[in-house]
């Protein structure tokens, strides 16, 4: 009674919706004289299969047409279309090869991580084993050592991540496993799986980013002693100074006739009760490339020519500014200047 209930269950499962499975499986192992590159397809209803590889709408690889299972040593490249067929002619499932699943660099020995790409949509599984070729009397057998599932705990889009409990060994072969189960017309299942494994390799050097330039001291400078003028000598040669500045930056001086609001601003058509705006007698600008002493000459704009032309004594404020490259800005304070004629 026992045996006849266990038939009639099998006779009932191969009786319900079929499954059809297409495998892509590649890369190398440790055992590179045992290939693993294989494209397969089954169906669980024992019907007949077919898988086949068509690259620019020409097959270029086709297994032959079995009962309940079929394939070959051929794999897809990427951008390839696989079909799996069921009878031949009828096409029940169909992908484009992309390459995936991939592992990263960091999958390696000595580290527990587990992490690549995979195609968007697709649950991940990863593994680990040992393999080793077991010599027997008539042939030689694959044999199996430590082997460890990952826990896959990152999926996002196009990504995953985990980990293995037990850090991977030199000798060891790692296996990226992605599938997809796409339901079909009464209530049949497409499920697609592409395997990529590779032997475990020594972890890529660690890039230590070197450290970020110490920030630039606090802008600093200084107006060196003033020169003699007069002002005839203002008139003829305009005027020029040293100043010293700590870092690459500008050095901006202005000199304005005292008596008005300083700095200059654009005198407001309202009335009010401050001052109007200094005049602006000699402005100039120099760059230092590098922290040091500059010489800074100004020139006379025409409104100071103008000004100090029938002037006997003149009473000016010299005003320096400093910019660094940063954008930091400091002024040097205001020097009054007396000059006679």
């Amino acid at each position: 009674m026992l045996v006849a209930g266990l038939l009639a269950a099998s006779a009932s499962a191969r009786s319900g919706p079929p499954v059809y499975n297409l495998r892509i499986t590649e890369g190398e192992t440790t055992l590179p004289e045992n290939p693993i590159e294989y494209t397969s397809g089954d169906a669980s209803n024992e019907a007949q299969v077919q898988v086949s590889i068509v690259r620019g709408g020409l097959v270029i690889a086709r297994s032959h047409p079995s009962n309940g299972g079929t394939g070959m040593g051929q794999v897809p490249q990427v951008g390839d279309v696989v079909n799996l067929e069921s009878p031949v002619g009828t096409v029940v499932g169909s992908v484009v090869y992309d390459g995936l699943p991939s592992m990263d660099p960091t999958v390696c020995a000595g580290s527990t991580n587990f992490s690549g790409q995979n195609t968007l949509g697709m649950t991940v599984k990863g593994k680990s084993v040992a393999l080793a070729l077991q010599i027997e009397k008539y042939s030689t057998r694959e044999v199996e050592t430590k082997p460890q599932h990952a826990q896959v705990t990152v999926l996002t889009g196009t990504t995953f991540g985990g980990s293995f409990l037990a850090p991977l060994e030199l000798g060891q072969t790692v296996t990226a496993i992605e599938s997809l189960e796409t339901p079909l017309a009464g209530g049949a299942i497409f499920d697609y799986t592409s395997e990529n494994s590779r032997p475990v390799a020594g972890c890529p050097p660690v890039v230590v980013p070197p450290p970020p330039p110490p920030p630039p001291p606090a802008l600093s400078g200084l107006l060196l002693k003033l020169p003699h003028f007069t002002i005839l000598s203002l008139l003829k040669s305009g005027w020029h100074d040293h100043v010293t500045i700590n870092q690459p930056g500008t050095i901006t001086q202005d000199l304005y006739l005292e008596g008005g609001r300083l700095p200059a601003f654009a005198a407001s058509t309202k009335p009010h009760k401050k001052p109007r705006p200094a005049l602006l007698v000699a402005h100039g600008a120099v760059v230092a490339s590098s922290a040091g002493t500059v010489a800074v000459s100004l020139k006379l704009t025409k409104k100071g020519r103008l000004k100090l032309k029938s002037a006997k004594n003149a009473k000016l404020v010299l005003i320096t500014t400093l910019r660094s490259q940063s954008g930091a800005k400091i002024n040097l304070g205001r020097h009054t200047i007396s000059l006679r004629r």
